[in-house]
């Protein structure tokens, strides 16, 4: 048997093939029994619509979907990180006059489906290939599931490029202030600076962050406490490592005199605070994902990284 068509849902629901349509594509005029026999129908058969060629065939616009999981609904304007992905899709899209973003921010993801395919971020490998099988295509930018396209800066080594700098910069007592256990970019920078640690013979300082100021705040607190001869920390994020900025300042510890810190992203955070970050190329790494998306791409990139030194990281020789 090949693949359920339009008119086999419409035949086995006893629906015109309009019905069907209109179920699919979520429009209004549909009776309620009608959509719930056009929706058992689909199940069924499991059939599942082309959206692409849908798309093309009706000559409207379509959607290529920004899928960002967050549970902070201020996530988009609290996080800068954000709108540099944004930014980065924009910009793939512009000139394309048959095709629209649609940002989608939510704390689940796992009820979507439709448009041309999807950007993923901070997607969890198992819920992105549920994900692939929702839309055209997809491509997640972190590392996701087998047979999902991604797109990925080198997490791991900006970890150890990061705990090397503060090593050669005289620093023995380095924190790791982590970010959400679900998201993968951050175990991948989190375990890239615990190793690097561990291989220059040292002993490990960890605080579990959610890339936030404030959790950070109160996770460096708790680390001077515990550990007052902390003299690094290498901070998962930029909003991460400007929470610890704030602890450390009203602890009296200056910086990066006392305590030297690093941070990942490089984005405008790390600019206007001075802090020495590694720098991933978000908004190209954003475009990059889109076309592929566009192209129908079936590849893994990995995208090195680099660290841009600034005050707060302390210098080389320091002791």
């Amino acid at each position: 048997m090949g693949r359920p068509t339009l008119e086999d849902v419409a035949r086995l629901a006893g629906v015109s093939r309009s019905t069907v349509s209109r179920v699919i594509n979520r429009q209004p005029g549909v009776a309620p029994p009608h959509r719930r026999l056009v929706q058992e129908a689909i199940a069924e058969l499991g059939y599942r619509p082309h959206l692409g060629a849908r798309a093309l065939a009706s000559g409207r616009a379509d959607a290529v979907d920004l899928v960002i999981v967050d549970e902070d609904p201020a996530a988009l304007s609290a996080d800068p990180h954000y709108a540099r992905v944004i930014a980065g899709t924009v910009n793939a899209l512009v000139g394309k006059k048959d095709v629209r973003l649609q940002i989608r921010l939510t704390s689940e993801a796992t009820d979507l489906r439709g448009g041309l395919g999807a950007v993923l971020v901070n997607v969890r490998p198992e819920l992105a290939s549920q994900l692939r099988h929702r839309y055209g295509w997809i491509v997640s930018m972190g590392r996701s599931a087998p047979r999902v396209s991604s797109i990925e800066p080198d997490n791991a080594d900006g970890g150890r490029l990061a705990v090397d700098h503060l090593y050669r910069a005289g620093r023995r007592r380095i924190a790791v202030i982590g970010g959400p256990e679900s998201n993968p970019c951050a175990v991948e920078r989190r375990e890239g600076g615990l190793r690097a640690i561990r291989e220059a013979g040292l002993e490990p300082l960890l605080g579990n962050g959610d890339f936030t100021a404030a959790t950070a705040e109160r996770v460096t607190r708790r680390l001077v406490a515990e550990h007052p001869d902390l003299d690094a920390v290498f901070a998962s994020c930029d909003l991460t490592a400007a929470g610890a900025l704030r602890a450390l300042a009203s602890m009296g510890r200056r910086v990066p005199d006392d305590v030297a810190v690093v941070s990942f992203d490089d984005g405008v955070i790390a600019a206007s605070l001075g802090l020495t970050s590694v720098r991933q190329t978000v908004e190209e790494n954003a475009a990059t994902a889109t076309r592929m998306v566009l192209a129908r791409e079936c590849r893994r990139v990995m995208v090195p990284v680099s660290l841009t030194v600034r005050q707060s990281g302390g210098q080389h020789g320091d002791a």
